[in-house]
């Protein structure tokens, strides 16, 4: 019979295996797009980004396109998520009337089994309401 000690050496070893392992390649999917026009910087735009099935360990991609059609520049002023299971990066610079931007965001997967709905709020200078992207996907 093992000892307590040989199980928690065995544990540890495991662990930083794991913790070392190379991570996963990232998948990239096509990317969307979002329009602000200035009637919906009063009721916010709210959008699903659909990962469909992963497995877990995996690190999905999706570029979204942020259009502006209003007639005054646009910027986002900062982002909120509702887990440390998404990476998000966009540029702080103003969006042109006409012009469009990009947000980047980087699904990981890790520990994740099921279905999984998670949300990000991004917060635009001038509108009352958030843009809301819901990022959704089935981990095997």
């Amino acid at each position: 019979m093992r000892s307590l000690a040989q199980i928690f050496v065995a544990l540890v070893v495991a662990v930083a295996v794991v913790a070392c392992a190379e991570p996963q390649a990232k998948v990239e999917y096509a990317s969307q797009s979002v329009e602000f026009a200035d009637s919906l910087l009063s009721v916010g735009v709210t959008d699903t980004l659909h990962f469909g099935r992963m497995r877990s360990g995996e690190i999905a991609v999706k570029t979204i396109a942020v259009k502006n059609s209003t007639s005054e520049p646009l910027v986002i002023l900062r982002h909120e998520t509702t887990c440390h299971c998404a990476t998000i990066t966009y540029t702080k610079q103003p969006i042109m009337p006409g012009g469009e931007s990009q947000i980047r965001i980087e699904f990981d997967s890790r520990g994740a089994y099921g279905w999984q709905m998670k949300l990000a709020n991004f917060y635009i200078a001038g509108a009352e309401r958030p843009l809301r992207l819901f990022i959704e996907a089935e981990i095997e």
